[in-house]
């Protein structure tokens, strides 16, 4: 017979079952049917055989073998023994508890492996406290925006960018680049999910949309909320950080913008047309607002579209039109000192926290025109003492009474000086606004 027994009885009635149950021709053909084999004792139908059978003895079939060790796999039924040698997919029992063991110490040695890289690479994070009061103004509002989008787990969990949806439209990673570089915001490695750090050979590597961030504690509060009521009663006065950090945002707004118009209107832009739009649009919301870039927007992805479906152009040659048609686009603009239409906000695009931290603090939004945005800011700024912080120098005031009395127009330049300062602006810049100096007011 090609089927081994190891008996677990010494019965020899029930041994001779066994051996009967099991037995099989050279052709693998069982000698007896079941049915003839019963009854047995108390075993009256030949559908509870097998399990009595079971019980008397292991069978090894030795015409299927083990892919590891070459002996006969053990079988439970008869439909389970093979006619003919083959080898099995699957090892026998006691490879298979070597392989598993194997594979085990295999995943602890890789365990610690990656335990060894990854706390090397902790030592290597910033561990140290950093003072919130001496942040820069522009590094604040973006912390108490984060801090909006978040609540209540900044200061409280780790978590990752795409925790981050409500703070901005879109370039999540670079605002939480921005803290993270500052040191406002540290890698939190041990708070990650699995599956975040693995290593190829001896280099570490780390999935980075799954990095875990987490607040780095004030060296005077830690992670109360005391630390954080810093940066919300802070005066803000850096005009000029804080409108970079605006043009950061409006170029977000205006690239979710676009990316919403390019799935509207069915368009594939690559990572190189996307910068080069990114660019062009940037330079734009110096001088126009959000909402008028949005209009820009939408002609030219439109206009894109009708070109798609020409029979001479593609889908992919269309939309590669769309760079160089914002581009001249916002140039002709500029040359002309043509007057944009604006647009309204989507329902489906908000704002996000840092959008309305600028609305509510300076009175900024998609509608505010970038040349405007620098005087909005520096108007909110606290005078405490009562004076212009930034009175003018002695010579260009010179130069523009100069100016005046050898034009014979000094009723006209006081005026002139005159309704500026009522509109808000300082002293130094309506001077330098008076002299041709600065044009941005």
């Amino acid at each position: 017979m090609t089927v081994k027994l190891e008996f677990l009885t010494t019965d020899p009635e029930a041994m001779q079952l066994a051996v009967r149950y099991w037995a099989m021709s050279e052709t693998g053909e069982f000698l007896e049917k079941v049915i003839d084999l019963v009854p047995f004792r108390h075993i009256t139908k030949s559908g509870s055989l097998a399990a009595h059978v079971r019980e008397l003895c292991t069978a090894y079939d030795e015409n299927l073998r083990c892919p590891h060790c070459d002996e006969g796999l053990e079988v439970k039924s008869r439909s389970c023994a093979k006619k003919y040698p083959q080898k099995s997919y699957r090892p026998c029992g006691s490879c298979q508890a070597l392989q598993a063991a194997r594979e085990k110490a295999q995943k602890a040695e890789a365990s610690a492996r990656l335990e060894s890289h990854l706390q090397a690479y902790i030592n290597r994070l910033p561990s140290e406290p950093i003072d919130y009061a001496h942040l820069s103004d522009d590094l604040a509002l973006l912390t108490v925006a984060l801090d909006f989008a978040i609540t209540p787990r900044l200061g409280a969990e780790a978590f990752t960018v795409s925790d981050c949806q409500a703070l901005a439209p879109m370039d999540l990673g670079l605002f939480i680049d921005k803290l993270k570089i500052a040191g406002v915001l540290r890698e939190d490695p041990r708070r990650a999910l699995p599956g975040t750090y693995s290593l190829n050979g001896d280099v570490l590597m780390v999935r980075t949309h799954c990095i875990a961030y987490a607040l780095t504690p004030d060296t005077h509060f830690g992670l109360d909320d005391e630390a954080r009521s810093i940066l919300l009663t802070r005066e803000f006065s850096d005009s000029v950080a804080l409108f970079t950090l605006w043009i950061d945002y409006a170029a977000a707004d205006a690239m979710r913008y676009l990316l919403d118009q390019c799935k509207t209107f069915d368009h594939d832009l690559n990572e190189r047309q996307l910068n080069e739009i990114r660019s062009s649009l940037r330079g734009a919301l110096e001088t126009h607002s959000i909402s008028q870039i949005w209009f820009v927007i939408w002609k030219n992805i439109k206009d894109a579209a009708a070109l798609a479906k020409l029979v001479y152009y593609t889908d992919e040659r269309a939309a590669a039109t769309i760079p160089g048609k914002i581009r001249r686009t916002l140039e002709k603009i500029e040359k002309e000192k043509t007057v944009i239409s604006k647009w309204k906000r989507p329902e489906q695009h908000p704002s996000g926290t840092l959008g309305m931290l600028f609305n509510e603090l300076f009175g900024i939004d998609e509608d505010t025109p970038g040349s405007q945005v620098l005087t909005h800011i520096k108007a909110a700024q606290p005078h405490n003492d009562g004076t212009d912080p930034a009175m003018p120098e002695p010579e260009p005031v010179r130069r523009l009474l100069y100016e005046a009395l050898m034009n014979d127009s000094g009723p006209e330049m006081l005026a002139h000086f005159a309704e500026l300062i009522l509109e808000g602006h300082q002293v130094a810049t309506v001077v330098s606004r008076m002299l041709g100096d600065d044009v941005s007011v």
